[in-house]
């Protein structure tokens, strides 16, 4: 194993470059950030920086999908749930572009791209990616006419719950939809609407069988009757098939514009769905179908039942194209020759469930070192694992009972784990005294700063895969990506790149001084390692 003196580089290759001094600068761009999803759970958590990118405070940074899709603006590209949703015939890539709200006068385009992880089912279950803002100071006066028409609206709105709250009053906005209403018949629907209207209210075409109307002084217990009124006032227009009506109120709902809207047009969709003429928001929280809180899948039967499975993708050298190490996954065994590759553990109370189950991977990966004194093998390990008091002796445990194999394996540590470093760095420099090598994968997140990198004894960087998609059409992934290989060169760090899947970005990668790179270009992941019951399962159909 390469020590720091000798050039961390030379874990694989007798390459070793010299350090520089270091820069304080960013590690990513400042115009982008990443996530993780968790479809089944929705839990969406974000990198470091999001909030300050987004210009909210931390405290209004969305902690779910859903409370994230409530800023996405309606009619301007595929959200990201759809977006993986028509993504699932292409490899788990998805890409979209739409347009975020965060005030009543400020949005913006976003591109947001990234891969998602099937569960054993084959459906989406993890999605990890990059969300790209649109940089341009005059971005604005691109956007879409129908978005700076909704921005006019919802500035009207604020002002009209402003001033209904100045003077102790409510706000109750109401959202129609028309089948077959064109601009003429709106117009006319607008006139017809007039008697019920007072000074401050407001009438809004959204869309060209939308509409929307503010009503000042109209408290929540009459927003029913106000929507039976306005049924009432168009019902009878030649060009109103059907009608159906949304409606929320402030301050009983929300005191901004923006989720006063949302929360209307959510009660429209609602009342479309049931098949009612109209319907109120409803602001209590949902009760989750048994169908939502069931898991997908038991980990712990999993592992008392030894089902778990070690896979593995082999990981090359950039130049020569020859196999440097193979990737670890933990999988089950799929039909035919594909395993199913599992996604990142749950958390279970009282319980270290991702202990449990990188102790088994650790097991079975060290074995197969064993077993094959030819291979290098990474092995991923996730931030709860690091944080646990039993994980330095596990390793210590399997290391001593197969002497030999630590110069073999590679720990791959999340970029995550070292928001604090100094609570890591001892045990990074614990696990480097077993002789294991150390990689640092989801690097570029923005985790760590240029100088607390040179104080991690770490062999290998492994670029984040959410920079690495897009290098084909993106300038500005390709300068963050040069940028973090420039630096991890300055520290003399061997660097790999993950999600690589085609020549193109092979070769620019290679260009760059990438030392491994490792995607569906190289080869798909294979179990190399199958579970005690499987063997038997399958020397008994082999009879």
């Amino acid at each position: 194993m390469a020590t720091k003196g000798q050039g961390r580089t030379g874990l694989f290759k007798g390459v070793s470059r010299p350090r520089r001094q270091a820069s304080r600068s960013p590690l990513r761009s400042t115009a982008s950030l990443t996530y993780a999803w968790d479809l089944q759970s929705d839990a969406l958590t974000w990198g470091p920086g999001a909030a300050e990118i987004l210009g909210v405070p931390a405290k209004d940074l969305p902690k779910t999908g859903q409370g994230f899709s409530h800023m996405i603006e309606p009619g301007c590209g595929l959200s990201r749930r759809d977006a993986i949703a028509s993504a699932e015939a292409r490899g788990g890539a998805y890409e979209t572009r739409y347009a975020l709200r965060f005030e009543p006068d400020r949005v913006t385009m976003v591109e947001d791209a990234g891969r998602w992880q099937p569960d054993i089912h084959g459906h989406p279950a993890f999605a990890r990616g990059q969300l790209r803002l649109d940089p341009v100071p005059s971005a604005r006066d691109l956007l879409p006419a129908m978005l700076k028409q909704r921005s006019e609206l919802l500035c009207s709105i604020q002002n009209g719950i402003n001033e209904a709250l100045r003077v102790s009053q409510t706000c109750t906005l109401i959202v129609g939809a028309l089948d077959d209403a064109g601009a003429d018949a709106m117009t006319e629907i607008a006139r017809k609407v007039r008697p019920m209207m007072r000074r401050h209210d407001l009438f809004t075409i959204l869309e060209p069988q939308r509409f929307a109307l503010t009503l000042t002084c109209c408290p929540a217990a009459d927003a029913p009757s106000a929507m039976k009124r306005l049924a009432g006032l168009i019902e009878d227009h030649p060009a109103v098939a059907s009608l159906n009506l949304g409606a929320a109120c402030a301050p009983d709902h929300t005191f901004k514009a923006t989720k006063l809207l949302r929360f209307a047009e959510q009660a429209l969709a609602s009342s479309l769905e049931h098949g009612e003429a109209c319907r109120l928001y409803d602001a209590r929280p949902k009760a989750p179908s048994p169908a939502a809180e069931q898991a997908p899948f038991d980990w712990v039967d999993a592992l008392n039942s030894r089902s778990l499975a070690l896979a593995c993708q082999p990981v090359v050298e950039a130049q020569s194209r020859v196999p440097a190490l193979m990737q670890a996954y933990a999988a089950l065994a799929g039909s035919g020759d594909h395993p199913l590759l599992l996604g990142p553990v749950p958390k279970l109370k009282d319980t270290n469930l991702a202990l449990l189950v990188d102790g088994r991977m650790l097991e079975l990966a060290a074995d197969h070192l064993r077993d094959h004194p030819d291979r290098r093998l990474a092995l991923p390990v996730s931030v709860r694992t690091l944080q646990d008091a039993e994980w330095l002796p596990m390793l210590a445990a399997h290391l001593g009972a197969r002497p030999g194999i630590e110069s073999r394996l590679i720990v791959e540590v999340p970029e995550a784990a070292l928001a604090e470093p100094r609570a890591v760095l001892g045990r990074l420099h614990a696990m480097k005294a077993l002789g294991v090598g150390l990689a640092l994968n989801g690097f570029g997140a923005g985790y760590v700063t240029q100088d607390q990198l040179r104080m991690l004894p770490v062999d290998i960087l492994k670029i984040d895969g959410v920079f690495i998609q897009p290098l084909k059409r993106s300038t500005d992934d390709r300068l963050t990506v040069r940028t973090l290989i420039d630096r991890a060169q300055h520290l003399g760090i061997a660097t790999a790149a993950e999600w690589v899947d085609d020549e193109a970005t092979a070769h620019l990668l290679s260009a760059w001084g990438v030392d491994y790179l490792e995607g569906a270009l190289f080869g798909e992941p294979e179990i190399v390692a199958q579970p005690l019951s499987l063997r038997r399962m399958l020397k008994k159909a082999a009879m």
